[in-house]
């Protein structure tokens, strides 16, 4: 998980969410009173087209190809986005923010499933656009061989790994790859010491900070103190 700047609003959003609100909140109100089935299709009004290209370009590299908010695999890898809701759009928990731009993010299956309606109002868990930074609340520790797990610093770090269910195996295998495929470059750019090719390698290494396991890579540039 790492921190990204969120766009501006949809328009679908911008232009409807107090409405959908509004008959969502409604619905939710006379369920509640006198049982009526509440119609499935007000939790999904944010489905727009507009939406998820919005959450793609804010969760998205340089080359374009998506990253999840939670894990940051690269998502066409794994599986098709998800719109994910940070506070969970349940009828008793936040259904007032189902349509609110500021709790959508952008999510791999997995993750988006591992999480579903969990929230703790506590220590919530964290948001990559309002919790400057992220890398206080989460770095990294390496096994090598069980793979390269989150190292929690603070409670909300806690709580976004256990929810997300950040170090599940295929993760911790995934990371592992990329560490070895990254320290191996490092310690060539050391070993070329001033060789012009240094300024070259450095950059494609910082570059790579944008997309899949970015927040992992920059975490081993700044190790070694690697400046592009």
């Amino acid at each position: 998980m790492r921190n990204v700047d969120r766009p501006n609003t949809p328009k679908s959003l911008e232009n409807n969410a107090p409405k959908w609100t509004k008959k969502l909140l409604d619905a939710i109100a006379k369920h509640h009173a006198d049982g009526t089935p509440i119609d499935a299709n007000l939790y999904k009004a944010y489905s727009k087209k507009d939406v998820l290209a919005t959450l793609k370009t804010m969760y998205s590299d340089d080359e374009g190809l998506c990253f999840c908010c939670y894990c940051e695999s690269e998502i066409d890898k794994v599986d098709f986005p998800h719109i994910e809701h940070r506070k969970p759009k349940a009828k008793d928990l936040f259904p007032e923010s189902t349509f609110d731009w500021n709790n959508l993010h952008l999510a791999c299956q997995k993750c988006n499933i591992a999480k579903g309606d969990k929230y703790d109002v506590n220590s919530p868990i964290l948001d990559s656009v309002a919790d400057l930074p992220i890398k206080t609340h989460l770095s990294y520790k390496v096994s090598t061989t069980k793979g390269i797990y989150r190292e929690t610093l603070s409670s909300r770090g806690v709580t976004t790994v256990k929810h997300a269910d950040l170090d599940r195996k295929t993760l911790r295998d995934a990371r592992l790859k990329v560490f070895l495929e990254v320290t191996e470059a490092i310690r060539e750019i050391l070993r070329l010491a001033n060789d012009p090719r240094t300024y070259t390698y450095k950059k494609i290494l910082r570059d790579k900070c944008a997309g899949e396991y970015g927040s992992l890579i920059e975490w081993l540039l700044d190790d070694y103190g690697i400046i592009a």
